[in-house]
């Protein structure tokens, strides 16, 4: 039997390799061969390492020049046809919206995963008009629709862009609760830490973050706000990294650079916080810090509000609300050891029930079997 060739295809190396490798690899030890395509950055490399076949695509992801979205679209359709593939995973608003067209072109399976709204749908203006429009266009032909969230779907719904039965909700992207495993602090009786790990962009709510930590300075506790993330200047929303080292260097944050491996990160750290306002699936970082016990601080945003139990794993506060935000991470700096311990597991436990990688895989393994030997 002719083997057959799965392709993941995003906007970044970087999203594909560590959100999705655990589904990939699962993919290989089945006997397909698995392609990823995006552009380059520095996790183009890892690829090969896995046996994964790595094919670099440049997109212009939040740009509108017409003529290169066409030559995009031209380039997957050669690199497609060129590598016979069988079947597409496609993430990410342009991969999703040129990758179905250029699948339908070719007569190749696909399901589009929406891995958040972003910025499109954040208000009715010319752009949401044109995204709305290409969406219901190119997904006529998809088998599925994969969601992260009940929120995004309903937005897709309400304006149309696909039919309810052509719909699937996702938990998140799944988490490997072994490599992101609990490992005990060590109790020193110094600072409280908070640990922010995202992008650097405005929508995170980076800001709100600096400012609630300037609150908490103001109050005199014992804490310290860590930020953990790269700058991403290609981003519209970008945070300079002029201000976030003028940030550090007034001493109301500590800024740890990047890092591929956050684990020990977040292993040192007795809190996470997002403060998002962004328009997530399910967010990582938050998933990442309740599979190591951490209890955390989100927002009643849409992604993040699939993970907090308000009270439970950790605490809810109000989007775009520095003081609010201030106000619950102080609540949860009064909490003794224990209390804190027992959100982190109450977390972890979540995870376990619901967003495992396992179970993610299993839904990917399950889907792919069933199209493939139900061609259409």
């Amino acid at each position: 039997m002719k083997l057959k060739r799965i392709a993941f295809v995003g906007n970044s190396s970087f999203s594909i390799y560590k959100f999705r490798l655990g589904v990939m690899k699962n993919f290989i030890e089945d006997g397909y061969s698995v392609y990823a395509i995006a552009p380059e950055d520095d996790y183009s490399t890892f690829f090969e390492k896995e046996n994964i076949k790595y094919i670099p695509l440049t997109i212009d992801a939040q740009g509108t020049n017409i003529l290169k979205d066409i030559l995009y679209l031209n380039s997957l359709i050669n690199i497609y046809k060129q590598n016979n593939i069988d079947f597409i995973f496609h993430y990410t608003i342009k991969p999703i919206i040129y990758g179905s067209f250029a699948c339908r072109f070719l007569k190749i399976p696909s399901i589009a995963i929406t891995t958040g709204l972003g910025y499109a749908f954040e208000s009715k203006n010319f752009l949401n008009k044109i995204v709305t429009g290409l969406y219901r266009a190119s997904l006529k032909s998809v088998l599925e629709v994969w969601f992260l969230n009940k929120n995004d779907k309903e937005v897709f719904l309400k304006n149309t862009i696909i039919p309810e039965n052509k719909t699937f909700i996702l938990n998140g992207e799944g988490i490997d609760s072994n490599y992101y495993f609990p490992v005990e602090k060590e109790e020193d009786n110094k600072k409280l830490v908070f640990l922010l790990l995202s992008r650097l962009i405005k929508d995170k709510g980076i800001k709100e973050y600096v400012n609630a930590a300037r609150i908490l300075k103001s109050r005199n506790l014992n804490v310290e706000c860590q930020l953990l993330g790269k700058v991403e200047p290609e981003s519209s929303k970008t945070i300079s990294i002029n201000e976030v080292n003028s940030w550090h260097s007034e001493g109301v944050i500590n800024y740890l650079g990047e890092s591929i491996d956050v684990r020990d990160f977040i292993a040192k750290s007795d809190c996470v916080v997002l403060p998002s306002h962004y328009n997530e699936g399910v967010p990582r970082c938050l998933m990442e810090g309740m599979s190591m016990e951490k209890p955390i601080i989100t927002t009643n945003n849409v992604g993040c509000i699939e993970l907090i139990r308000d009270g439970v794993n950790g605490f809810m506060c109000t989007k775009r609300d520095p003081q609010d935000l201030a106000d619950k991470m102080e609540k949860m700096s009064k909490l003794n050891s224990a209390e804190r311990e027992e959100m982190g597991k109450n977390g972890r436990a979540l995870i376990l029930e619901k967003f495992d990688e396992k179970a993610i895989i299993k839904i990917y393994k399950e889907k792919l079997e069933y199209f493939l030997s139900n061609k259409r």
